[in-house]
């Protein structure tokens, strides 16, 4: 250089110290904005305003290249554009872009492209120059400058260049901050998702009961994704359909939600067992809404169901919403949630096993054992509280006489028939009905006097004695006998209390049958 500038004389030694000043500008410019911003794309906008500035173009753009971000060839995908011109058309854009695309499937060490008749060019792009960002031998990517009143020469080329030059360790730097802030951000994701799935394991070892452990189950997992509204549909068999047994988020009255299967996106997932994750929410053509019903269900604006298995069959679905357009469930979520779906169906299972150790198999009614445990919990309770309760216990009249003239499968149905009878006449999650034994069943009655019992008692005989029933083309007439005894008019302990009823209940078979008898009072 020194032997060169040696050589130049007057004008072209001032020309030639101008321009060198001026570059040495545009590198101290750049340092600032290396110095200022840590977030690429924002360097990389900024450092295109100054060389649009710099050369006097239109146009500045800059493109990833394709071993740094393979999904670059995508529209906008890698993409930044600059101008010096408040507005361009979205052709410019994607011509531009298009440019570089095509730059960095063959790059070059510099492209120049000056159109000898700009205007009558049918591309917005009057002229252009491309050039290479290197970085470690690697293409990073590629700046275009277009659009300038004069033609571009090499010594634009070479000025372009060195600018790259001076940008490469920025470019390195913000690298290194970014993917710093993503692994910083995923052992954080990761550390969350651990505490929730633990909390979420202990909720399964803690004993709740399944209402609230699938709102235990949701709750952690809405908190950890940020999820709006969930909710759990069971498949019922006998009507084929899927029916929604809890939401947790935004208020919503979709208990009444049913859908076939293979309906909707639910049913979709129900049918097929694999999870669908739907990023325009309700707008997805498999969406199904519950008009039906007449519920009005929010705008979903991104939605993933995730089915709910055990032993190899699809017992139900989760359903997860945003509810926000700001917010969206992403794919990588989808392990998550699968995590979440896997111990609801844990939560079924154990429900299942635990209604099998308590129930009776025949009649459906609590076991023997499960009906003592509770008969002594509600004896605390009320002896604590100063509250009544009553019990119930109802005979079969003449069952062993039925068993012998039909046969005991003719007996199994009268036994199931007057169960289901006692069953949809008292309270739901309230009354605790019970087979004590043979052709014997029991319920009590919390928060009910003796007289409130005779009323059930009376209504469930009735019922019994108008069942239609046939065995071998005859009719057979069934007919219940009870005894009543309420806590404490009666007895202030369970055995007390069971024995009077009982006592009750064999003056009933005494009297005839077919009747209903309240123990005598103390």
């Amino acid at each position: 250089m020194p032997s060169k500038l040696s050589e130049l004389k007057g004008k072209e030694k001032i020309r030639f110290l101008k321009e060198k000043y001026r570059e040495l500008q545009l590198i101290s410019k750049l340092d600032r904005v290396t110095d200022r911003y840590r977030v690429l794309d924002k360097l990389i906008y900024k450092s295109l305003k100054i060389l649009v500035s710099f050369f006097n173009c239109e146009i500045g753009a800059f493109m990833e290249g394709q071993n740094i971000s393979p999904a670059a060839t995508e529209v906008n995908s890698g993409f930044i554009f600059a101008s010096c011109v408040n507005e361009h058309p979205a052709s410019v854009k994607e011509t531009t872009r298009k440019l570089l695309n095509d730059f960095l499937r063959e790059p070059k060490g510099g492209l120049i492209q000056n159109f000898e008749k700009p205007d009558e060019h049918k591309s917005e792009i009057k002229n252009y120059i491309i050039v290479p960002m290197i970085l470690r031998n690697d293409i990073e990517g590629a700046f275009l400058l277009a659009n300038r009143s004069q033609a571009f020469g090499e010594k634009d080329v070479v000025s372009l260049r060195n600018a790259c030059a001076q940008l490469d360790n920025a470019v390195e730097f913000c690298r290194y901050v970014s993917e710093n802030k993503e692994a910083n951000q995923s052992l954080t994701r990761q550390k969350r998702e651990l505490e929730i799935l633990y909390a979420m394991s202990l909720s399964l070892n803690h004993g709740y009961d399944l209402d609230t452990l699938l709102r235990k189950i949701l709750e952690n997992v809405m908190t950890l994704l940020k999820i709006d509204r969930a909710s759990v549909m069971k498949y019922d068999a006998k009507s084929d359909n899927l029916q929604t047994i809890a939401v947790i988020g935004e208020k919503q009255n979709c208990r009444l939600a049913r859908l076939a299967m293979g309906k909707g996106i639910a049913g979709l997932v129900l049918a097929s067992g694999k999870p669908i994750f739907a990023p325009l929410g309700s707008e997805d053509r498999r969406f199904l809404p519950f008009s039906d019903t007449g519920i009005r269900v929010k705008k979903i604006y991104s939605f993933a169901c995730i089915p709910l298995v055990a032993k190899d069959s699809v017992i139900g679905v989760i359903n997860f919403s945003m509810l926000s357009p700001k917010k969206s469930i992403r794919p990588n979520s989808l392990d998550t949630l699968s995590v979440a779906s896997n111990m609801i169906s844990l939560a079924f299972q154990r429900q299942e096993f635990y209604q099998m150790s308590i129930k009776d198999e025949l009649t459906g009614l609590y076991a023997f054992r499960h009906f003592k445990d509770r008969l002594a919990e509600e004896s605390m309770r009320c002896r604590r509280y100063k509250m009544a309760f009553s019990l119930i216990l109802f005979d079969l009249d003449h069952f062993k006489s039925v068993n012998d003239t039909y046969g005991h499968p003719f007996g199994n149905v009268v036994l199931k028939e007057v169960s289901a009878i006692l069953i949809q006449n008292i309270r739901v999650g309230v009354d605790i009905p019970a087979r004590f034994g043979g052709e014997e069943l029991v319920v009590i009655l919390p928060h009910t006097d003796s007289a409130g019992a005779e009323i059930v008692a009376q209504r469930i005989r009735k019922q019994v004695e108008s069942l239609a029933l046939r065995a071998n083309d005859q009719q057979v007439k069934i007919t219940i006998s009870g005894g009543i005894s309420c806590f404490p008019m009666h007895a202030d302990d369970g055995e007390t209390l069971l024995k009077k009823a009982d006592e009750a209940l064999y003056a009933a078979k005494d009297q005839g049958r077919n009747r209903i008898i309240i123990a005598p009072a103390q």
